[in-house]
């Protein structure tokens, strides 16, 4: 009679069970004591804390310090479950067993899923006990911790098969664990580099909005500890549905790979850093190339000069060469004539990519579309004031004017002309251009402000623009349920609730933003108070403006309401002022006003001192946020508290004699 044997060997299960059964253990433990405990602990609160819209996700129940156990315990699994494959006597008895190497394989699998699934499921399932004998939905729902089981089922095993297709590859458990997460991250990582040097090269490309809007569908990680608004009930929670199928699609396919590997994977292979040669090169390339752009990136942020940033590239690239010929080698002895080859051969590749890429993308530099193209356009100083908006829902405030979008391709023509991708201007300036195709442009640039004054003078004296600076000129009085004015530096304030008086108010402040110069906007005259609103109840709003000395109608409705003194900073509230002179011959990595004042402080430059309250009175006229003048003015409101001050500045034909006159 034929005996026959099962393909299923329960002893490899029990021993695995045995060997790395404690991981699972910790795992449930770990997530036991950080979801269900907390919500037991929160039963037993005598004043529940506020809950929010996350459910599992969110601040109660830790859900990073959840995210810290999804993503240590699978990588451990996988270590520790394939470290047979990485210890030479291990290995040779582990494939001594009457067993086909995928067979074997494939138990191995099996425990290290049920083992990490396992502790998830428990925990689960003591939620929906939970919920079933008492009340939990101010914590979250059962669509709530079904999705976080999906979640973390799903992402444990990616993360585990990620881990054991990273140990097919190596014969070192050491760089298993750390290559799994490198494999992880690379991704993300990689696009963030790319992402930065091509817009140091390239005018008018926006890094920032790259990486905002597709940086975390890059590395799963990431995306893990990203909160946006998905899955049932549209809460907040960090991996979206479609993403989720994407993940467990990988998971299937290092799956696959890893299962190919093992059974090609010769059992000499431990003990080397990489168990299949012929991904040397590649993995010389790999590491060589990410150093080079990290050096690169390293030098070109603290010297921004391209001959800074090719130095990175070639310290960062010869650092990563040598680097993976050490570790693939096991030698420091990697400085010969065959690595000399292939480094000379690296350097010949970067330096025709570093060449090419300006060519490649000359026809996006110069791209300005054509007026009768153009629907509208947005301009801001930068991308987060224009993300800001569409992540509020809230009416983007384009330009539509002839005249206003005329004067934004004018700019934007200009600073094609002028500007330096590398260098950091003063000025940023963020196009979003909607064309009558349906279709957007997106272009940002920084620059001085002096090399496009007359353009930008022209953009920001629209109206247009103006709604688009002041987002109070869009607020309605009716909406504003109270209002507080309060100086920015020194005492005082006033609060608002009379709608009568608010409607005034905002009349008289809507009609002075509306008449304001460009010299008034960019370096406005005197200290400001601030103003705040509470709309519609909500005191978190983007409603805001300051308030100048040169708002003729606002501070008459003041004065007239008897509120100026209150509300603006008066002479009689500044202790004593000091004034310095803006040096000329400097050497500062920036000139803006605040900058360059402490720079001075550091030094123990003597300031001419003023106490005369008529004095004090002609200083009020300087200018704020100049980046360059003659004199700096600093206001001291408290002379028990040095660090409570606000500064101004005069150029030199603006400035009052008496400065004039002391410092000849």
């Amino acid at each position: 009679m034929r005996s026959k044997t099962s393909s299923f060997n329960k002893e490899i299960i029990k021993q695995d069970f045995r060997n790395v059964g404690w991981i699972s253990i910790g795992y449930f433990l770990g997530l036991f004591f950080i979801v269900p405990m907390q919500l037991f602990m929160e039963f037993g609160r005598d004043e529940p804390r506020i809950t929010d819209d996350r459910g599992l996700f969110g601040g109660i129940f830790a859900y990073e310090l959840q995210s810290l156990f999804l993503i240590v315990m699978p990588v451990l699994m996988a270590v520790f479950l394939f470290r047979y494959l990485h210890v030479k006597g291990a290995s040779d008895f582990a494939h001594s067993f009457p067993m086909k190497r995928g067979k074997l394989f494939h138990h191995h699998i099996l425990s290290g899923m049920i083992l990490l699934i396992l502790p998830i499921l428990l925990n689960y399932l003591v939620l929906v006990i939970t919920a079933g004998v008492t009340d939990v939905t101010e914590y979250y729902t059962l669509a709530n911790a079904s999705y976080w089981l999906w979640l973390f089922t799903t992402m444990t095993l990616l993360i585990f098969v990620a881990g054991v297709f990273v140990g097919t590859l190596t014969g070192l458990s050491a760089v298993q664990g750390i290559l799994t997460y490198i494999l992880l991250v690379l991704p993300v990582g990689l696009y963030g580099l790319v992402a930065f040097h091509l817009s140091t090269y390239i005018k008018g490309y926006s890094g920032d909005m790259v990486l905002d809007r597709s940086l975390q569908y890059f590395s799963p990680l990431v995306d893990l500890l990203e909160y946006r608004s998905y899955g049932p009930e549209e809460v907040s929670v960090p991996v979206e549905v479609l993403s989720l199928f994407i993940y467990g699609g990988i998971a299937i396919l290092f799956y696959v790979a890893s299962v190919w590997l093992y059974k090609k994977r010769p059992l000499e292979a431990a003990g080397r850093a990489l168990a299949v040669s012929a991904l040397n090169p590649v993995f010389k390339l790999g590491v060589t190339f990410c150093f080079a752009l990290f050096g690169g990136m390293y030098f070109s942020v603290a010297q921004n000069t391209y001959s800074w940033m090719i130095t990175g590239y070639f310290i960062g690239g010869t650092f990563g060469f040598a680097a993976a010929s050490m570790l693939l080698e096991k030698t420091w002895r990697v400085f010969n004539l065959k690595n000399l080859k292939g480094w000379l051969g690296y350097g010949v590749a970067a330096g025709v990519i570093i060449a090419a890429i300006p060519l490649l993308w000359q026809s996006y530099e110069s791209y300005v579309p054509e007026k009768d193209e153009v629907e509208k356009v947005y301009i801001s100083s930068g991308y987060w004031n224009y993300q800001e908006l569409i992540d509020h829902e809230r009416d983007v405030p384009y330009i539509t004017t002839d005249e206003g979008v005329q004067s934004a391709l004018n700019l934007h023509n200009q600073l094609i002309e002028v500007s330096d991708p590398l260098k950091d201007g003063e000025d940023s300036f963020f196009f979003v251009y909607e064309l009558k195709d349906g279709s957007k442009v997106y272009r940002q640039y920084q620059i001085s402000e002096e090399r496009v004054r007359e353009e930008k003078k022209a953009v920001y004296e629209t109206e247009e623009y103006k709604s688009i600076e002041y987002p109070v000129l869009s607020l309605d009085s009716s909406e504003i349920d109270q209002l507080l004015i309060h100086p920015n530096a020194g005492p005082g304030g006033e609060e608002l609730y009379d709608p009568e008086k608010i409607s005034a108010f905002m009349e008289a402040l809507k009609r002075d933003i509306n008449d304001l110069s460009y010299d008034q906007m960019v370096a406005p005259r005197g200290l400001s108070s601030g103003v705040s609103f509470t709309v519609d109840g909500q005191r978190d709003n983007p409603y805001h403006a300051q308030l100048f000395p040169s708002y003729e109608n606002t501070i008459e409705w003041m004065k007239q309401e008897g509120v100026y003194e209150q509300m603006m900073i008066q002479s009689e509230d500044i202790h004593r002022v000091e004034v310095y002179e803006w040096p000329e011959n400097r050497d500062y990595d920036h000139d803006y006003v605040h900058y360059v004042f402490d720079r001075l402080k550091e030094s123990g430059v003597e300031p001419l001192e003023v106490t005369n309250k008529d004095q004090v009175e002609a200083l009020l006229q300087g200018r704020e946020n100049q980046e360059d003048g003659k004199y700096i003015v600093a206001f001291y409101f408290d002379e028990r508290n040095t660090n409570h001050y606000d500064l101004l500045s005069f150029d030199e034909g603006d400035a009052p004699n008496f400065i004039k006159e002391h410092f000849e």
